[in-house]
């Protein structure tokens, strides 16, 4: 076209007119339109030559997957809410079969046992209307961890009515109402005999029970918690989890090693042949490293159910037939004043009640006359104490008024009165050795064995959990010459054993040398600032507050009056993983020194706490690569035996502090 119009421009005017012609009529036609007048053609709209969005085929199915995954959200919330609905149902339920066992009514834990199993049943009916949606990804994973929720919690009420069936036989022995049984026992000695000729028949069907815990357990650990978020709001979700399948795991492995405890029953309860037991009476007023210093003992035999009474002497009688002299160890010398033989009475200086056992053992067969025993219990004040609050007020013969579990006035209602009248009457601000005092911890047992044995039915399923939770909370030690016994009462956890665990772990022991009964009133907590590091190793700031708010007594001898609250001399052990090396410590008296003692590593220094006062001791420690791994914080804390609960609070890293009460030895688990 531009060469055209060049040749146009050097034509005649003749072939210009012509040209002029024809280019008029040549732009007439359509063609010419589009290419040539351009600048005078309109702007196009913008949606022109664009494909409509129906017409695309991955905007339709995008839209189509859109709704689909809308419908299935809220069918799937819908069918939710109800199964949650009706989950709430089958956990008022459970709740009502623990609050009959409470009621010691086996027959109402039996009727409400069934009435789980059918809430668990329409909640499982319900559940299924989403069950399509365990084969669809993102969904499948949660709709399945539903799934074995139900299945665990199936197999859990089977157990339950195991227990229960297990349970009917011994109703009455147990104190426990709502079934019929053909027994009648005149005596309540009556009952333990029946105890101890039966009780081992219980074994098949602890196999059977311990089956089904099983697999309540193998469900539950088919939870993956990685796919749910550490927190929700202040709740530990995922720690939660964890926590519930290692419990989980636990009560079902201990159901099984709880087996041999069973099968031993018969024996330890002298059937068929006698048994002898030596009671060391230990005061936690007056803490030492197994629970508390040895006051007092006892002797007891059994057969076939029945106890008999033996001696009962203070445990400087003991110590007085004990002529060999042994040095005592460097604890004792530096910390216990004017103390340089090794005394029966401080023997229990392992935190490990049968390493402590074994040393008192060796030298209690040197003594001259001492009892022959089978196996050694140990309680402390707090096992009287529970049984005098189901007893009520009883009397000692021999030394005069009654002994109750009652608040004393006397310590500020700091103690119980016959913990109290039990401290008046064998303690004394001395460290000399008092021969011939007899104790008072026989025939204030035997006065407690004797009411226990005419109380009525209904009470005996307290005094079962008085001795249960004891041995939970470590106020009841057991150690056996025999080995299978002891391997028994060990997996009962009735040892007090210091274990081994795969994570971080904690055992305090305190010492009281020569700090009169001033545990009495001494209050602890503890804080835990907690950093794990990329290789698992965890770096804490252990934080140990101890109070005594009340005030002193006067201690001085020739004042003739009950020392309890003086100043607090404390020998004090941290047991930490091995390895673990100390970074820092402030508020001890002493250096804290390191060393290694029952495959741990342990910070040993000294504290003295006065009346009325607070002492506040820290120390920096890092333990070993690899202590913790996945996740989670683990940690196992071993409560020493003999104290009372202790608070424990822990920050770990930058997650909100959590506050723990821990009496008995717990696993912690918590987010890192």
């Amino acid at each position: 076209m531009d060469r055209l119009i060049d040749n146009v421009e050097n034509t005649t005017s003749d072939d210009q007119q012509m040209v002029t012609s024809l280019e008029s009529e040549v732009t007439k036609k359509p063609f010419f339109t589009k290419l040539i007048p351009y600048k005078k053609a309109k702007a196009l709209p913008e949606h022109a030559g664009r494909v409509k969005w129906y017409r695309r085929p991955w905007m339709v199915a995008l839209l189509i997957f859109s709704l689909l995954l809308i419908l299935l959200t809220t069918y799937a919330s819908v069918i939710g809410f109800r199964t949650y609905k009706k989950a709430l149902i089958v956990q008022e339920r459970a709740r009502s079969i623990a609050t009959a066992i409470e009621l010691r009514d086996l027959g109402l834990a039996k009727s409400e046992l069934q009435n789980t199993k059918d809430a668990l049943v329409e909640t499982h009916n319900t559940y299924q209307g989403v069950s399509f949606l365990g084969y669809i990804p993102f969904f499948g994973g949660y709709v399945r961890d539903g799934e074995h929720v139900l299945l665990a919690a199936g197999h859990g009420l089977e157990a339950a009515d195991l227990v229960i069936a297990s349970l009917e036989p011994y109703a009455d022995v147990l104190g426990f109402a709502g079934i019929e049984t053909k027994l009648e026992f005149e005596t309540a000695e009556d009952r333990i005999v029946f105890l101890s000729e039966t009780v081992e028949k219980l074994a098949p069907e602890m196999d059977q029970i311990g089956s089904k815990l099983q697999e309540v357990s193998d469900e539950i650990q088919n939870i993956d918690e990685t796919r749910y978020p550490k927190k929700i709001r202040d709740i530990e979700l995922r720690a939660q989890i964890i926590s519930a399948k290692s419990s989980i795991a636990s009560v079902a492995s201990s159901l099984t090693q709880f087996q041999p405890f069973i099968k031993l029953l018969p024996d330890l309860l002298g059937n068929p042949e006698e048994r002898k037991y030596l009671i060391l009476f230990q005061n936690d007023a007056e803490l030492r490293p197994t629970g508390g210093f040895m006051t007092a003992y006892a002797t007891i035999s059994v057969l076939k159910g029945k106890i008999t009474a033996g001696v009962s002497q203070d445990i400087y009688t003991l110590d007085s037939a004990f002529t060999q002299k042994v040095p005592a160890p460097d604890p004792i010398k530096k910390y216990l004043p004017l103390v340089y033989n090794w005394n029966l009475r401080d023997m229990n200086l392992s935190p490990d009640f049968k390493v402590s056992m074994d040393t008192f053992t060796k030298y209690y067969s040197q003594v001259p006359g001492a009892p022959e025993v089978d196996a050694i219990i140990a309680i402390d004040t707090e096992i009287p104490v529970r049984i005098l609050e189901i007893l009520g007020p009883i009397g000692v013969s021999g030394y005069g008024g009654e002994f109750s579990a009652e608040p004393d006035p006397r310590c500020d209602g700091n103690c119980p009165q016959v913990i109290y009248e039990l401290e008046n009457i064998i303690t004394r601000p001395t460290y000399e050795i008092r021969e011939g005092r007899k104790s008072i911890l026989g025939p204030l047992m035997n006065s407690m064995l004797a009411n226990m044995m005419g109380s009525p039915k209904a009470k005996w399923a307290e005094f079962f959990a008085v001795f249960s939770d004891s041995i939970r909370e470590k106020h009841l030690l057991m150690y056996f010459f025999d080995e299978d016994k002891q391997q028994a009462v060990e997996s009962l956890g009735a040892a007090g054993r210091i274990v081994n665990y795969e994570g971080d772990y904690l055992h305090i022991n305190d010492t009281n040398f020569a700090g009169a009964k001033s545990n009495l009133f001494v209050e602890q907590d503890v804080e835990h600032e907690v950093t794990v590091a990329d290789d698992g190793s965890v770096s804490t700031k252990l934080t140990l507050t101890y109070k005594n708010p009340m005030p002193g007594d006067n201690c001085n001898l020739e004042a003739g009056q009950l020392c309890l609250n003086g100043l607090l001399r404390d020998w004090i052990r941290i047991y930490v993983p091995v390895g673990s090396r100390l970074t820092a410590a402030r508020g001890f008296e002493v250096d804290l020194t390191t060393g290694e003692d029952l495959g741990k590593t342990v910070f040993d220094g000294f504290f003295t706490l006065a009346p009325e006062s607070v002492k506040k001791l820290e120390l920096e420690y890092t333990t070993p690569a690899g202590t913790v791994t996945g996740d989670n914080y683990r940690l196992l804390i071993q409560q020493q035996p003999g104290i009372d609960p202790v608070k424990h609070d822990f920050v770990i890293g930058n997650n909100p502090a959590v506050s723990i009460m821990v009496d008995s030895d717990q696993e912690i688990i918590l987010s890192r």
